[in-house]
């Protein structure tokens, strides 16, 4: 009998342990990116003005700003050292003059200081589908002596795709997510980190997917300088339970004589 006892108290340990690692994969999220410079031809010394292309995917097993592991807190986009971001290439706008606009009224406040666009999707717990999202980049005023980047995101909450075309006279979407990135140094095979924190704050939905391009002027310069002729860049995400996760990616550069 005792023998059997044992089995049986065994048996629960072992139950209850999967039904705990379990509990931890439904929280989980995981995530992935990529980029691309256009062009990657460019001189060894001297900056040229290039575009940046980026995709930041987040696949969440339970979507929700209150679900552990279930939304995004922050993400750092690292930036390789050969890359340059000029903050005075553009007009700056603030935060309160994007803050519950439509993308015409955000363009009306603010186009000068526009420097890319893009796409976005998020998902709604409520009920387990995609919203999507026109995404507008803006250069911001300085947070603390440093440079920012105002993400405006204008979402159509009721499931529909939005047209993001025509952004000075577009109307469409329902509400505004309005998110900061703070441009810090960095080190390494880094020269700068873009860092968007607090995100739940502002999204009210967890984000998927951001596809975004940064093109204005020279704003966004690069060279070709490193032996390896290789651009680095690398994303670190951190979930709302604390939890991590980085993707390091490369792309590789012609020196232009």
């Amino acid at each position: 009998m005792r023998i059997r006892r044992r089995y049986v108290v065994m048996f629960a340990l072992a139950a209850a342990g999967a039904l705990a690692v379990s509990g931890i994969a439904l929280g989980a999220a995981s995530s992935e990116f990529n980029f691309k410079v256009s062009p990657n031809k460019v001189p060894k010394k001297k900056y040229k003005p290039v575009k940046l292309f980026t995709d930041l995917e987040t696949s969440y097993t339970n979507p929700g700003n209150g679900n552990p592991g279930g939304a995004v807190e922050r993400t750092q986009i690292y930036l390789d050292k050969n890359f340059k971001i000029n903050p005075k290439a553009a007009a700056k706008c603030s935060a309160s003059s994007l803050s519950g606009q439509t993308m015409a009224g955000a363009m009306a406040n603010c186009s000068k200081a526009l420097v890319g666009k893009g796409k976005a999707t998020a998902v709604n717990p409520a009920s387990n589908t995609t919203v999507f999202a026109c995404v507008l980049l803006f250069n911001g005023k300085p947070k603390g002596g440093k440079p920012t980047l105002q993400v405006f995101t204008r979402v159509d909450v009721t499931g529909n795709k939005i047209d993001c075309s025509s952004p000075k006279t577009n109307t469409k979407g329902q509400i505004v997510v309005l998110l900061t990135g703070v441009l810090k140094n960095a080190s390494g095979k880094y020269g700068k980190v873009l860092d968007v924190n607090h995100i739940t704050d502002a999204a009210a939905f967890p984000l998927e997917i951001y596809k975004t391009t940064i093109k204005h002027g020279k704003y966004m310069t690069a060279r070709c300088k490193s032996k390896s002729h290789k651009w680095h860049m690398q994303t670190k995400w951190t979930y709302n339970d604390n939890t991590k996760s980085t993707v390091h990616k490369t792309q590789k550069c012609k020196v232009r004589r």
